[in-house]
């Protein structure tokens, strides 16, 4: 993670004994730590927060977060936060109530962070991580995913009108429990959003998918002073609006991958950095069904490269008839 000395912000992909014992780089502290897999928090100070996904290899994994300047840590309205003079990092969970539906509780969350993030002077989010509990199950005839964009859209519509077409990288998968759970990365100043050529963007899919859309951008472009970060959203089988290649997990999985490339493509136009050819390229790839996992670590293996390192979670996806979902942080 030696990126920190040049960037404000990195990460590395630890297995729960390494993240244990790590002795962080000179020069670098830790902004927040996720954890995947059967483990808890450690009693530090920085927001540890677990995604309620578990790795299927079985090791519990942390995503290590960290800065090149000592972070200050609250809580604050519920927000657990790290701080520095660049960027923020803020998560907060809604455990289950069935008093409050999923929308509300969706809109009070997001309605919150924007307002916490304004309030703090970092108000540009750049990528925002959501876990949704029973994400694909039916509530009052609509699928509990899509209450949640309902209320997010309507919290960012009330609060942030001025982010409409500029949403930030985001993903949202399901777990078995654990609620609703946002966590993010903001910062003084903007990223760039990438939309792929191939996919229309998911802030205008039509009416079919739900009352209101999805209200993020396929990938965002972050450049600091010290170099240039390339968030990319979770990714899918998806060309224009539509699901592809449903019922066959491989080709969803190279449609997703291309899916990726055009968005690294784009990225690589836009901000003139060589992405393609980052030193740090970490992945996390969601994988629906047990089954499937040895068959997409062999397809994601080759395509891109044994040098990337990527962490296999088994999680929800936002459409029943999608199987697999990968996402990306790219530093060139």
């Amino acid at each position: 993670m030696n990126e920190t000395a040049t960037r404000p912000i990195g990460w590395r992909y630890l297995r729960e004994d390494a993240y244990r014992q790590e002795t962080v780089p000179e020069g670098t502290w830790p902004l927040a730590a996720i954890m995947h897999g059967d483990h808890g928090p450690s009693a530090d100070p920085w927001p540890q927060l677990h995604s309620g996904h578990f790795p299927f290899d079985g090791s519990p994994t942390v995503e290590s977060v960290l800065v090149n300047a000592a972070p200050e840590y609250e809580r604050d309205n519920k927000f657990d936060l790290a701080f520095t003079g660049d960027v923020i990092f803020a998560a907060c969970r809604s455990v289950e109530d069935p008093n409050v539906p999923l929308a509300k509780r969706s809109l009070d969350l997001y309605s919150g962070l924007v307002r916490l993030l304004q309030a703090r002077g970092y108000p540009h989010l750049l990528r925002v991580w959501n876990t949704i509990e029973n994400l694909n199950t039916d509530f009052r005839g609509l699928e509990r995913y899509r209450h949640f964009c309902a209320g997010r859209h309507d919290a960012l519509a009330a609060f942030r009108p001025d982010l409409t077409e500029r949403y930030p990288a985001a993903s949202a998968l399901g777990t078995p429990q654990g609620g609703l759970a946002i966590y993010c990365l903001a910062a003084r100043t903007p990223g760039i959003p990438v939309e792929n050529p191939n996919q229309i963007s998911a802030f205008h899919y039509p009416a079919e998918y739900g009352p209101r859309s999805p209200s993020f951008s396929r990938a965002l472009i972050k450049q600091w002073d010290g170099g240039t970060d390339l968030f990319i959203s979770g990714t899918a089988s998806i060309t224009g609006h539509e699901t592809q290649h449903v019922g066959d997990f491989a080709a969803q999985v190279g449609l997703a991958l291309d899916n990726v490339e055009r968005l690294i493509e784009t990225a690589e136009k836009t901000a003139h950095c060589p992405f393609a050819a980052s030193p740090q390229r970490l992945f996390k790839a969601y994988i629906r069904h047990a089954k499937d996992f040895d068959s997409a670590r062999d397809i994601v293996a080759k395509r891109l490269g044994d040098e990337t390192q990527v962490i296999y979670l088994q999680a929800d996806i936002c459409r029943l008839d999608l199987l697999f979902e990968i996402e990306g942080i790219l530093s060139a």
